[in-house]
This record gives structure tokens, sequence and C-alpha cells, in this order.
């Protein structure tokens, strides 16, 4: 009898694992998903932000920036030129020539490019200037802009780069699994169920970096466009 009932509770536990692994094998690829998908979201609207803030720092500049913290400081307390005519230009007279002469003259004034970094782009949430300068969820890494400039026999077009490894994607990925706060039976069962997940080749290889820019050419398009 004894071992009849042993038999049946190893049974029974058996059953329980075996679900528990066919449950688990479900869930992964689910949870990876999950997770990837908010990383992207967050990291495309930093991305947005980063190249919104590019192309009003070189309307100002002429050129790209090179240092994320440069054009971070510039989007949150710098300035553009806003440059106006006064005055009026006589019939038949060219806009050189009337200003040459004195009928016109340029008035300059300084515009927060903060504000014309929200007015160029509706996607660019004023909370988004404060820290565009960090991968989220990576403990503090921050973009890396390269730089480059497109030669030819007759331009030069600057261009730039902003690359996000996979890796940098999902760094951290337990955190987002279990949150700070979460309790100790709901840390055990994510630990069993997605332990080690950001590092599963078989997901990973479905899923790419993100970038936005290029070095090749004049283009600032996302990896998510």
């Amino acid at each position: 009898m004894k071992v009849q009932t042993l038999f049946r509770i190893l049974l029974v536990i058996i059953a329980l694992v075996l679900s528990v692994l066919a449950f688990r094998s479900i869930m992964r690829p689910e949870k990876f998903k999950m997770v990837y998908n908010e990383r992207h979201s967050e990291i495309k609207n930093r991305l947005i932000t980063l190249r919104t803030a590019q192309q009003i720092y070189k309307l100002e500049n002429k050129s790209f920036a090179k240092n994320i913290d440069d054009l971070v400081e510039f989007a949150n307390n710098g300035s553009i030129t806003i440059v106006k005519l006064s005055g009026s230009i006589p019939e038949g007279m060219s806009e050189t020539e009337a200003f040459k002469k004195g009928f016109i003259t340029k008035v300059e004034s300084k515009y927060p490019a903060s504000k014309k970094i929200l007015e160029t782009d509706p996607n660019v949430k004023p909370a988004n200037l404060k820290n565009f300068q960090f991968i989220p969820d990576t403990d503090g890494k921050k973009f890396t802009i390269q730089t480059n400039t497109i030669k030819s026999s007759t331009y030069e077009i600057d261009v730039y780069k902003v690359e996000v490894p996979l890796d940098d994607v999902l760094a951290n990925m337990q955190k987002s699994i279990s949150p700070e706060g979460s309790g100790a039976f709901r840390k055990t069962l994510n630990y069993i169920m997605y332990n080690n997940l950001e590092n599963e080749t078989q997901y990973k290889n479905l899923y790419k970096p993100m970038w936005v820019g290029s070095l090749t050419e004049a283009s600032t398009t996302g990896s998510w466009e």
C-alpha cells in the first residue's frame, strides 16, 4: 500500500514537472517577445528625440553633434538663431541690392532649442528631452553618435548614425520580468520560468538591433521605419 502511495505521489510530481516544463517552453518565447517590444518602443522614442535634436542642432551649428552630452545640453539649454528681415524691397530691386543699400536689414533673435524641437516633431514630448542620452534599462549606458562626411566631386554631406546592439536592447531583462517590489513567490516563479532568458540564442536570432541614421548615405531613417 505504501509503495502504491509513493508511486502515485511520484507520478503526480512527474506530471507537475512535465506540465511546468511544457508551460515554460510556451511562455519563454512569448515573454521574450513582450520584453523586446517594450524595450523597442522605449528606445525608439529616444532615438526619435535624438534625431529631431540633431536636425535642430545642425540648423544652428551647420553640422551634426558628435557627442551625445553636447546634444542633450543643446536640446535642453541651447538656442537657435532666428533671422527676420526688416524693411521693404523697392520694386525692381533684388534682395541683395536692397540689403546693401540699407532698404532692408536683418534682425536676429534667439529661440529656445527645446521649443523648436517640440514644434518640429509632435512625437517628441517635453519629458523625452531630459534623458534621451541613456539607453533604457542599461544602468546608465549612453547612446554613441558616429559621424562621417560623404564626399564627391560636387558636394560634401555630413551624416551620423546611432546604433543600439541587441544585447543593449535586452540588457537586464530579468529586471523587467521581476521589477522591484515583486513578491518572493513571483520572483521565484519568474526565475524558474525565465532565468537567463536574454541569452537564449534561439530567440535572439528572431530579433534585430536598432539604429537611426547612416554613415554611407544621407539618411536619418530609423530601423523601425
